[in-house]
């Protein structure tokens, strides 16, 4: 919640041992220090209204708790088989992460800002060059509708960059795979509502029960971020 103290833990995580325990010791984090529940609704930037509270910035606030998050992007990207040189997003749900994942793994990071430089360089993304040749993972750290994940995927592709992967560590719903595969871009999710034993997002009304299984999100509009 904004403005109240960070929460510490009563015990630190136990040390990872592999790719299970990693994502184990993730969900342990945000289920600690992310996630609560409201007895009344608060409105979603989705457009909906949820109970349920997830803030992942603000669970991975400490530097041991980022460690575990980044590790366990790292090792779940590992484990797809994927070659990839940069990792990043849009500005700030992709920074932390990305930044501590190419950090860990020796890595490049990169940053899209929601709307390019009007001085200077002009630049929109900031950080690493990217470019013809360079295998880019696209991410985010909880996706909703997964328009963001989207966003910046368009902006890397602008680049000439091969996006090799779609990655969040929570997807609350399931519309965001229906988005990026509708693009056929790999898609990971470290964690879904059903990690958290909590109501899905919908945010296309094929998601929705009796939903129709070819309704598309409807194009521009406002950018949820997630």
């Amino acid at each position: 919640m904004p403005g109240a103290p960070i929460p510490a833990r009563a015990t630190p995580p136990a040390e990872p041992s592999g790719a299970v325990d990693e994502r184990a010791a993730l969900l342990a984090v945000v289920r600690d220090l992310g996630y609560s529940r409201r007895d009344e609704p608060f409105a979603l930037s989705s457009g909906g209204t949820s109970h349920d509270y997830v803030d992942l910035r603000r669970a991975v606030a400490r530097g041991a708790d980022l460690r575990i998050a980044a590790t366990a992007v790292l090792a779940a990207i590992a484990a797809t088989g994927v070659g990839w040189d940069a990792i990043g997003g849009m500005t700030m749900g992709a920074d932390p992460v990305a930044h501590a994942a190419a950090l860990i793994g020796d890595r490049s990071w990169y940053s899209v800002r929601k709307a390019e430089k009007s001085h200077g360089s002009r630049r929109r993304i900031e950080g690493c060059d990217l470019g013809p040749g360079a295998r880019v993972v696209v991410f985010e750290d909880t996706v909703t509708t997964g328009r963001s994940l989207l966003e910046a995927l368009e902006a890397v592709s602008t680049t000439g960059a091969d996006v090799v992967l779609a990655c969040t560590m929570l997807d609350r719903g399931d519309a965001g795979a229906r988005l990026l595969a509708r693009r056929e871009i790999a898609y990971l999710s470290l964690l879904t509502y059903r990690d958290l034993e909590i109501e899905p997002i919908v945010a296309d009304p094929a998601d929705a029960p009796g939903g129709d299984v070819d309704g598309q999100l409807a194009a521009g509009g406002e950018r949820p971020p997630g």
